[in-house]
């Protein structure tokens, strides 16, 4: 069981979205699974309450945005956005 712990842990790192975490992980396998579970409920704790924090502040962000102003402007936006990419294009190649 102890010599699955490394493989199933790097595989287990391949697939994740966050690679900084995996430090933590390998140190923590030297003490057992139980803590390497520790450690991956603590992480998903700390990430889902993060991701919620974030969100919130997003939304309280965007109820302040006048909308209304932009749907105005959306086509002069879109316009001036086509505008500047293809000078970008230009410059760039």
């Amino acid at each position: 069981m102890k010599g699955l712990l490394i493989p199933t842990l790097l595989l287990a790192m391949f697939f994740s979205p966050c690679l900084e975490i995996e430090g933590y992980f390998l140190s923590a396998g030297q003490y057992g699974w139980w803590f390497v579970s520790l450690l991956a409920l603590m992480y998903g704790v700390v990430t889902l309450l993060g991701m919620m924090l974030w969100m919130r502040l997003a939304l309280t962000g965007l109820k302040k945005v006048d909308f209304h102003a932009w749907e105005h402007n959306a086509g002069l936006i879109t316009g001036f956005t086509l505008i500047l990419s293809g000078i970008l294009m230009l410059v760039i190649e």
